[in-house]
């Protein structure tokens, strides 16, 4: 009797993350649709599901979760990872979402905006402490008490004047969780003790309109808004509690 093989590749692995939080998004309630068709990934937990054995062609993925923003981003593999092609989604709570804490948002309209995220300026992950620009270890102050749990990958190296930062993309920690992998050297000079922070992402479509929110769970919610237009980085300390500084200028 021959022996058969069954081969299963992986065509593309996706995460869901609930951007106020940076947690898994564990909800039942999901559909996705690929070109507008509806589409079955297999789950896998943790807010993880698969794509087995589709061809790996560009396409438009749009995500609907209950409780949640809707979610559209298109698929490029060219710039996925051939081995395990992954792509994280960062879900943005509704208003009117019933689970965990009462959410706090900005919105407007900004023409030619590209993108919106910030970072929360009073909850550092960790603090840098040095940089090894060969091995990209960055070297990190923990906080006490702390687990350093960086599977979220994408975090803020705040600058010294405190008004911008710099993007990183984490892909893990050392043995003694006293360094974090970075897959790209820094750009920027930084400073010693300078906080490392979670970036929360922001939706904008095609007519500048924009969306911001995060877990209203603090008196103090100030946050370092970094956003694109025409291409050009800019960035505006804003205050959830105080609606005079929302508008983006």
């Amino acid at each position: 009797m021959n022996a058969s093989v069954i081969r299963a590749q992986l065509g593309l692995l996706i995460r869901l993350m609930d951007t106020t939080t940076g947690a898994a998004v564990e909800e039942r309630n999901v559909q996705f649709f690929a070109d507008g068709q509806r589409v079955h990934p297999a789950p896998r937990g943790n807010g993880c599901f698969v794509f087995i054995n589709i061809e790996r062609v560009n396409f438009r993925l749009s995500v609907r979760v209950s409780g949640f923003e809707k979610h559209d981003l298109d698929v490029r593999y060219e710039e996925l990872d051939d081995r395990i092609p992954t792509c994280d989604i960062f879900l943005i709570p509704s208003e009117k979402n019933a689970k965990g804490e009462p959410v706090i948002g900005i919105f407007g309209n900004l023409p030619f905006l590209e993108a919106i995220e910030a970072v929360d300026l009073n909850r550092p992950l960790c603090r840098i402490s040095d940089f090894a620009e060969k091995t990209k270890i960055m070297k990190v102050i923990r906080q006490a008490g702390r687990v350093l749990d960086v599977s979220y990958g994408h975090y803020g190296l705040l600058q010294a004047d405190g008004k911008s930062y710099e993007k990183l993309t984490v892909i893990g920690t050392t043995d003694n969780s006293q360094g974090l992998y970075v897959t790209e050297p820094l750009k920027m000079p930084f400073t010693v003790n300078a906080p490392i922070l979670r970036i929360v992402f922001g939706s904008v479509d095609q007519e500048g309109n924009y969306c911001l929110r995060t877990r209203d769970d603090s008196s103090t919610l100030v946050f370092l808004v970094r956003y694109i237009v025409k291409g050009e980085e800019h960035f505006q300390q804003v205050d959830f509690h105080d609606p005079a500084t929302w508008s983006l200028t």
